[in-house]
């Protein structure tokens, strides 16, 4: 293991024959090469202030990364825009019930309009979906390709929450969450015979969960100023949640928090991958630049093969102020 690049670094002396070399996992051809890349990448981590988190794949013998193959469909006429949902609507063009339809509501107001006067109307696709009484952040483009890299779960793009919930959160229910759950849910066709709806088994993977807040319930604190103990059962708190998640299954939140007793009284959403809400207002939309996928940071596991959270390593008094980042380095015999 080394700590930064340096001249002194050769093949050892027992494998005299390594015409190559691996840096975390990359197969690098050529011993200076290899130097002069560690060299690139540690420049540019100074610069960024983020290590360099490039995979091995896509490199090839020049050590320039290939453009993501997700990212080539990526042209100049890709379009994105940033919307904050209104709870009680839909992300859907047209109900057959009639209820309110987030997507009309932003065409009415313009969102979606061409650059090219005269042209039609910008077909938007949403990103994902929210339910109807969830509210904050939808990404909307007009890039069909684009939204559904957006979308795969192999891509493994943050979704970050608020939510507010009553109910008792223990230590347990936190530790759960954040170790994934296994959760019986119930889809059965409304009017269907009881005998007929059977519940699934759907797993859920591990989430950060913080606690933002807690507050006592209206209810509660209404009677703090009695002085019966019996007139003062019954209350609860509301808490404030912010949970992390990679994967966008459908009512996943609600189902996970509903399996441990808690009653979701608000959901927000406020950030998908590098895109955030920010401040955009209720109901309103913004046009923002298109991020490439390969260089959004928020994406990949949460967590590292030790069970902490991805990015925060544990603290240590005695490195605090000390740069810990190591590159691992293989020497290698390569055939070509």
């Amino acid at each position: 293991v080394v700590t930064s690049p340096s001249h002194l670094l050769y093949p050892p002396k027992d494998n005299g024959d390594a015409i190559a070399i691996k840096v975390d996992g990359r197969l690098l051809h050529g011993v200076e090469a290899t130097l002069t890349a560690l060299a690139v990448d540690q420049a540019r981590e100074a610069k960024s202030g983020f290590p360099n988190c490039t995979s091995g794949k896509g490199i090839k013998s020049n050590f320039k990364k290939q453009i993501d193959p997700i990212d080539q469909n990526i042209s100049s006429s890709t379009r994105v825009w940033l919307a904050n949902k209104l709870r009680g609507e839909l992300v859907t063009e047209d109900d057959p019930v009639g209820r309110p339809s987030m997507l009309q509501r932003l065409t009415r107001g313009g969102v979606g309009s061409s650059k090219v006067k005269g042209s039609p109307h910008i077909h938007l696709k949403p990103v994902g979906r929210l339910d109807m009484m969830t509210e904050g952040l939808m990404v909307f483009t007009n890039d069909g390709k684009y939204a559904r890299a957006l979308e795969l779960p192999s891509n493994k793009l943050w979704r970050t929450y608020r939510i507010r919930v009553h109910g008792r959160l223990t230590v347990g229910k936190l530790r759960a969450m954040r170790k994934g759950m296994t959760v019986r849910v119930n889809d059965g066709i409304a009017g269907e015979e009881p005998s007929k709806v059977t519940g699934k088994v759907v797993k859920y993977k591990g989430m950060k969960v913080n606690i933002e807040r807690k507050a006592l319930s209206k209810s509660l604190s209404q009677r703090r100023g009695t002085k019966s103990r019996g007139q003062r059962g019954g209350g609860g708190t509301n808490t404030w949640l912010q949970i992390t998640c990679t994967e966008g299954k459908n009512r996943q939140l609600r189902r996970i928090l509903g399996s441990l007793g808690l009653d979701v009284t608000r959901l927000i959403r406020i950030s998908y991958g590098d895109y955030d809400l920010n401040t955009i207002p209720p109901g309103l939309a913004v046009e923002v630049p298109v991020k490439k996928l390969a260089t959004m940071k928020k994406q990949g596991p949460l967590f590292t093969n030790e069970g902490e959270i991805a990015g925060k390593p544990r603290s240590n008094k005695y490195l605090d102020g000390v740069d810990t980042h190591s590159t691992r380095v293989e020497w290698v015999t390569y055939y070509s």
